[in-house]
């Protein structure tokens, strides 16, 4: 590989990462509709352990990505938010040799704590994402969350989780 092939390469994991860590803040920060524009271009949905869709993701349709997030969510407060904290970690970010297109597997674990609710984790699982150079800027193709554990939702969940 030449050097500009691998700064390229090096320019992209961390853009990707930068991608993966902006959802992190945003739901946490109860901005449900800039979550969903982050996926305008992918598969959003739920899948089992090794990473397959479980029932039928949301495909390239934002407006379908923020119904289902305010249908799930629980906010809290004013000005409204989850009470979470969503930390990510164990980020693998593999890109293609053509540094078009990437995938990355990463660890979540959510936090909750709410006037009624001691801070605790509420949830752990795995992020199967795929993303894509569009216009030149990197963008979730896909992200499909498998859960893992689940903790006291109660105050997060306004419906049952589908569990793998």
């Amino acid at each position: 590989m030449d050097v500009r092939h691998t700064i390229e390469r090096l320019s992209a994991i961390e853009s990707i990462r930068s991608l993966i860590y902006s959802y992190s803040h945003l739901i946490d920060r109860g901005a449900l509709p800039e979550v969903a524009e982050l996926f305008t271009e992918a598969r959003y949905g739920q899948c089992d352990g090794e990473g397959a869709p479980v029932g039928t993701p949301i495909d390239r349709d934002s407006a379908a990505v923020l119904e289902a997030n305010r249908a799930f969510i629980r906010m809290h407060g004013d000005p409204p938010s989850p009470r979470t904290k969503h930390l990510t970690t164990n980020v693998r970010i593999t890109v293609a040799n053509d540094n078009r297109t990437a995938e990355a597997l990463a660890y979540v674990t959510v936090l909750q704590g709410t006037a009624e609710l001691p801070l605790q984790p509420i949830l752990t699982g795995r992020y199967f994402d795929r993303f894509a150079l569009l216009d030149g800027q990197w963008r979730f193709t896909q992200r499909l969350c498998c859960i893992d554990h689940v903790g006291n939702l109660s105050a997060h969940a306004r419906r049952s989780l589908a569990r793998p």
